[in-house]
């Protein structure tokens, strides 16, 4: 028993240690999950973002690409409807062009792996 209470409590401490701010040390409560939404293929339905290609339309649920294939672009529901097809479509393309010039033009085939993401303006 004195080995299984051991083996949980490191993994408790391993869970906390992860928590932290790497600021200020505090332990936080922080969770990509309610950023991007849960439930269905789609964010803008359930909460959430969506991802977008390049013609302006939604693909799905962002995050929910394969491997190898082209990036699509990922927006809240509000910066979409702002943006209308065409912005969409205009920022997609322009997302694209930024990850080829970081070396990153294929979802999966990163060079930039553990670098900071590549950032583009929406225009809205």
């Amino acid at each position: 028993m004195g080995r299984v209470s051991q083996i949980i409590r490191e993994s408790i401490t391993e869970l906390i240690d992860e928590s932290r701010c790497i600021y200020c040390g505090e332990i936080t409560n922080e969770d990509l999950r309610k950023w991007f939404g849960k439930g269905g293929s789609g964010g803008t339905t359930k909460g959430g973002w969506d991802r977008y290609g390049s013609d302006g339309q939604k693909l799905g649920k962002c995050g929910g690409e394969k491997e190898g294939g082209a990036y699509a672009a990922c927006l809240s529901a509000e910066k979409a409807k702002k943006l209308g097809p065409k912005g969409r479509a205009t920022f997609v393309n322009r997302k694209r062009r930024d990850q080829k010039k970081a070396g990153d033009s294929k979802k999966g085939k990163q060079r930039s792996k553990g670098k900071a993401p590549v950032m583009s303006k929406t225009g809205a």
